[in-house]
Parts: structure tokens; C-alpha cells; sequence
């Protein structure tokens, strides 16, 4: 029955998010809002949207653990099973802004997170509390970089397709997309989070495991949708672009939001839980410079893929 309720949430969340990003795009273009900035805004948060809604209710209900191992184990995820998995698909380009600017940010702000979340007592894995103030400084690292992302869009190519010529979305539609969508969010979490905390008491594994685990792979689906399918129709870069704002995003503006609303507590997570995905960053950034420039090869997919799943093989044997 658990996880029937995990599916049956991990399903609302996913199509609610769908139906959320489908109806604020057609409001967004009705209002003649410039493409690369519903793709940057709306729909990159949007495949977010699952980890917000889970890691919001999780730190509400006192859920700590769940909250930002959905994120990091997310983050985790983006970077070596969906950039791995895309990659085997197509070798990804990597742009120099990409390299020299928001591959080093998601490195960056991982670290901030790491600090907040154990500073000086790193090396004794004794986890406090992300408080208030501390969701104030991710919201303005957000806000940071959404500015510039904002000051460089008119220099970025826009990528243009057949959507672009279809007959806009009646306003009723759109906004009857965006309820929809966000009753399904905000029942989709509840259930998921539900699920996925007595699967986790009936297995005897931690919350954090189950977070970073089943509960990071579900709400990382929508961006595993979309780098797929850029990656078969040649889009590498929007491949990367998304899985690079979207974890920018999870780690700023989802628990930024949730630690403002209540400060979220650690228990259950550990130093290198955080430490993974920087790991990630860094490999991602590497990768760059290996073997043919500035690409992410199929040999690197590999790679990704590999050191995923020798993460996946530590946790479980964690417990």
C-alpha cells in the first residue's frame, strides 16, 4: 500500500508539473515574454517543481532529512545518470559560458549549502539546522544568478521550433492547466512523501537513503525527460543548460524557500551526501577538458553512469 501511494504521488507530482509548465508558458507568451526566458524561468523551474513540492512538505511536516536529500541526491542524479545517460545518446557540447560560468556557480553553491549545513564541524558529520537566515542568503545566491542570466539573454541564440507557430492557448485553458497543475503538486508531495517515509520505517532504512535514493530519481523524471529528448533532436546544450539551472535551482530556490518558511534540521544526512554531487560538479568540469575539448563524450557518459552507481551500491550498503 506504501508504494502504491509513492507511485500515485510520484505520478500527480510529475503531471501536475507538466500541466503547470504547459499553462504558465502559454500565459507567459500570450504577454509576449522572449523565448529563452520562459525556457530559463518558467519551464526550468518548472521540472523542478517536483523537488520543490516534495522538499517543502517534507520541511514542514519536520522532515528534514527527506527535504534536502531530495535535493542533493536530485542534483546527483542531473549530473551523472541523466548527463550519462544523455550523453550515451549524443556526445553534449559545452558552451565557454556554460564552462566558465554556471558549471563553477552549481560547484559553488553546493559548497554554500555544505557549510551551512555542517561549517567548521564538517569532519565530525555533526549536522545543525539551515535557518531563516541561511534561506535568505540561497534565495539571494538565486536571485544573483537570475540576474545575470536575465543580462545575458539578449546575447543568446534562441532556439526556435515548430511550437513556436502553433495558435496560442485560450487564457481559460492556460489558467485551468496552472490549478490543475498545482492541486496535483501539492497532493502528489503529500502522498510521495508519505510513501516514500513508511517504505523507508518498513525497510529499516534512513529517510536521508530513501530521499537521495527513490525519492530523488522520481522528481528528477521530468528533467530526465527533457534532456533526453533535446539530446535525440540534437539540442546538447539545452540538454545541459537544463540539468545545470535546474540544480542551481533545487539547491538556491527550493530550500532557500523551504528553510525561510521553517528552518529545516540535518539529522540523517551526512557531509558526504553534499560532498557527492560537488564531486559531480567537479567531474562534469573536468570532463570538459578530457579527450575531445568541451565536449561530454559517451566515454565520459560511462563514467557517469559508473561512479552513479558505486554511490548508489555505498548507500545502500549505509543503510
Amino acid at each position: 500500500m506504501d508504494a502504491l501511494i509513492l507511485i500515485l504521488g510520484l505520478v500527480f507530482v510529475i503531471f501536475g508539473a507538466q500541466f503547470m509548465v504547459d499553462g504558465s508558458v502559454a500565459v507567459a507568451k500570450r504577454y509576449r515574454m522572449p523565448e529563452f526566458l520562459i525556457g530559463l524561468t518558467i519551464v526550468g523551474i518548472g521540472t523542478s517543481m517536483p523537488e520543490m513540492v516534495v522538499s517543502l512538505i517534507a520541511g514542514i511536516d519536520g522532515n528534514g532529512s527527506i527535504a534536502i536529500g531530495n535535493v542533493v541526491g536530485s542534483n546527483l542524479a542531473n549530473v551523472l545518470l541523466i548527463l550519462g545517460l544523455s550523453a550515451l545518446i549524443r556526445p553534449i557540447d559545452i558552451s565557454r559560458t556554460t564552462l566558465r560560468i554556471d558549471i563553477p556557480y552549481n560547484i559553488l553553491v553546493t559548497a554554500v549549502l555544505l557549510f551551512m549545513c555542517f561549517g567548521a564541524a564538517f569532519w565530525r558529520g555533526n549536522g545543525g539546522v539551515i535557518s531563516r537566515f541561511d534561506g535568505i542568503v540561497l534565495l539571494l545566491l538565486f536571485a544573483g544568478y537570475m540576474t545575470y542570466s536575465f543580462r545575458t539573454a539578449s546575447k543568446t541564440e534562441i532556439l526556435e521550433d515548430a511550437a513556436e507557430q502553433a495558435m496560442p492557448m485560450k487564457m481559460w485553458k492556460a489558467v485551468t492547466l496552472i490549478i490543475v497543475g498545482l492541486g496535483g503538486l501539492i497532493l502528489g508531495g503529500r502522498w510521495f512523501v508519505s510513501g516514500a517515509s513508511a517504505i523507508a520505517a518498513a525497510l529499516g532504512v534512513s529517510d536521508a537513503v530513501i530521499a537521495i535514493t527513490i525519492v530523488a530519481i522520481g522528481t528528477s523524471l521530468p528533467e530526465l525527460a527533457t534532456s533526453a529528448v533535446a539530446s535525440f533532436k540534437g539540442n546538447t546544450q539545452l540538454a545541459l543548460g537544463n540539468i545545470i539551472g535546474s540544480n542551481i535551482f533545487n539547491v538556491c530556490l527550493i530550500l532557500g524557500v523551504s528553510s525561510v518558511v521553517r528552518p529545516i534540521g540535518t539529522a540523517g544526512i551526512t557531509p558526504w551526501d553534499i560532498v557527492a554531487p560537488i564531486g559531480a560538479g567537479i567531474a562534469l568540469f573536468v570532463s570538459a577538458y578530457t579527450f575531445k575539448g568541451s565536449k561530454i563524450n559517451r566515454g565520459d557518459g560511462i563514467l557517469f553512469l559508473i561512479l552513479y552507481a558505486g554511490y548508489i551500491a555505498y548507500l545502500i550498503m549505509r543503510g
